[in-house]
């Protein structure tokens, strides 16, 4: 656990959440356990998901079940998890029954969210409508529940929790989106793990869902031949990569990030006008323009 712990990261999630606490006025020194259960329950997720992934390296160093092996990666995780509840409790709030309701719901579409992205690889058809939802339970759940749980601390109302719940998840959901461009676009040493991954696990990603949606029937056909190589070579990344660009894919993920970005905004624009939301309209900006 230590080992997961110590890897560095974005701490993107802890930040989002001190950032929402911070506009509403909220002693965010108090909230510091809180941020840091966020960020624990984050490394859970990716302690297990890169065991059904088998992926060889995260942030740079390898997988904690390529170190150590399946069994200690498991147990890792569950503990990770222990953890998180461990640093959640020591939250000072009278709101910790309603915060620890969150946190559970959270964990519960998280595990909904993965089932999904599994169930997808062995799928043949995938649609749009259910890849979204699928990444809004897998990683705009998560985005919202720093937000929610940020307001919920500070004292905001249930209607400025509804909407920056709305705000997380539309901000998780651009991100997601991002991550799968990211994936084909960006080399391994920025990325910090293997180039064309979610090709080679042969994942549906956005990319990959709107090319078969909206490509030739010969496109479709040899991106589907591509994928169905029992072990998709580097070069075979880079042809289907080509496929997305010449069917228009890269510049639609592009667009819909854009989107989800300026919907997230609205979420924070329908707030009441003495909330600061300044270094939130900044933190979108930043997902915006972030190369890992």
């Amino acid at each position: 656990m230590q080992y997961v712990l110590s890897g560095g990261g974005k701490q993107l999630r802890p930040v989002l959440m001190l950032l929402t606490a911070n506009a509403f006025g909220g002693a965010v020194e108090r909230m510091i356990p809180a941020a840091g259960a966020i960020e624990i329950l984050h490394n859970f997720t990716l302690v297990h998901d890169d065991i059904m992934d088998n992926d060889a390296t995260r942030r740079g160093r390898p997988t904690v079940h390529h170190k150590w092996g399946i069994d200690v990666a498991l147990l890792a995780g569950d503990g990770l998890v222990a953890l998180a509840y461990e640093s959640l409790a020591r939250t000072q709030t009278d709101r910790l029954i309603d915060v620890h309701r969150m946190f559970t719901e959270c964990i519960l579409e998280l595990c909904e969210g993965q089932a999904l992205d599994k169930e997808f690889e062995v799928s043949e058809d995938v649609s749009m409508e259910a890849y979204l939802e699928m990444i809004r339970k897998k990683t705009g759940r998560l985005l919202g529940l720093c937000t929610e749980m940020g307001c919920a601390l500070s004292g905001g109302s249930k209607t400025d929790m509804v909407a920056l719940r709305g705000f997380g998840e539309s901000l998780g959901i651009a991100f997601q989106i991002q991550d799968d461009l990211l994936d084909i676009t960006s080399e391994e040493k920025v990325l910090g793990k293997d180039f064309g991954s979610d090709i080679k696990r042969k994942k549906k990603t956005f990319l990959l869902i709107h090319a078969l949606e909206h490509g030739t029937e010969a496109q479709r056909a040899e991106i589907r031949k591509e994928m169905q190589s029992e072990q998709i070579s580097r070069d075979g990344i880079y042809r289907i990569r080509q496929h997305f660009e010449e069917i228009g894919s890269i510049q639609c993920a592009l667009t819909t990030v854009q989107e989800y970005i300026d919907t997230a905004e609205a979420h924070l624009d329908s707030l009441h006008r003495d909330i600061s939301t300044g270094d939130l309209k900044n933190f979108l900006r930043y997902i915006l323009k972030r190369k890992f």
